[in-house]
């Protein structure tokens, strides 16, 4: 089981679980522990791409927790990676379109040398139209990039955001999260497993990176002097002492927050 090897396309690097750490541990170790040809297995016959063991077994393989893997096979099976069918003693998985990731020929080093001529004509054809496929599809994939783009960039400078975090630290946030992928067929931000751009722009604000936020609160501060109630609305940003300096129009200091 321990010899030979599995074959790992570059555009592995495009998979949507790729940035999941545990699915993509977990896939991977898939393609390594199925069958690469049938085989019998106490009674039971176990298929080419096709693996028998247990999320106890698993976790114990791979070092993740056992509810991780229960997860990360969750994940593979609704994006159709994978199909499970349970049994007493354990769990069969197949992985879908196994000969797509792992070409028989090369895998066993064998060739087929009477038809090779015919093949390598078929195979141009194919690559042929594989390439041409692959063109239309990476044109595709820059126009939705470019649609998401607009989409993010209507999503992060909304009114309300540019009031509460100003256009400076928005402008930051997008350019940072907006750029492409090495592949250009994502953005940053389209990596992440997880995404709430409401709670990025907290964190990000948080952070201040450059100094951009508390630049628009202290500018939003000033601005408002004249109206008090509406400095002080949402949060304290200045003493009682300081609020009655203001109201009494007399100095004041901002506090640093």
């Amino acid at each position: 089981m321990n010899n030979g090897w599995i074959s790992l396309y570059r555009q592995f690097l495009d998979w949507e679980w790729y940035g999941d750490i545990n699915t993509k541990c977990l896939f991977i170790h898939l393609l390594l522990k199925s069958n690469h040809k049938e085989a019998n297995w106490r009674g039971e016959i176990i298929k080419r791409g096709q693996t028998f063991t247990s999320v106890k077994h698993l976790a114990a393989e791979v070092g993740l927790s056992e509810k991780q893997i229960r997860n990360s096979i969750k994940k593979l099976k609704k994006t159709g990676e994978i199909e499970t069918q349970g049994a007493n003693n354990g769990t069969l998985i197949s992985v879908i379109n196994y000969d797509t990731y792992q070409n028989i020929e090369l895998v066993e080093g064998k060739q087929k040398g009477k038809r090779g001529a015919s093949k390598g004509q078929t195979r141009g054809k194919q690559r042929a139209t594989n390439n041409k496929n692959n063109k239309k599809k990476n044109e595709n994939k820059k126009n939705n990039i470019n649609d998401d783009m607009k989409i993010f960039n209507q999503e992060i400078f909304t009114d309300k955001n540019e009031e509460t975090y100003g256009h400076a630290m928005l402008d930051e946030f997008f350019l940072f999260y907006s750029e492409p992928t090495q592949d250009g067929n994502q953005m940053k931000f389209q990596t992440n497993a997880t995404w709430s751009t409401a709670g990025r722009l907290s964190t990000w604000s948080k952070k201040d990176f450059n100094g951009n936020y508390k630049a628009h609160k202290d500018e939003l501060f000033i601005k408002n002097l004249n109206n008090p109630t509406e400095v002080f609305k949402e949060e304290d940003i200045a003493t009682d002492e300081e609020r009655d300096e203001i109201i009494g129009v007399t100095k004041f200091k901002l506090r640093s927050f």
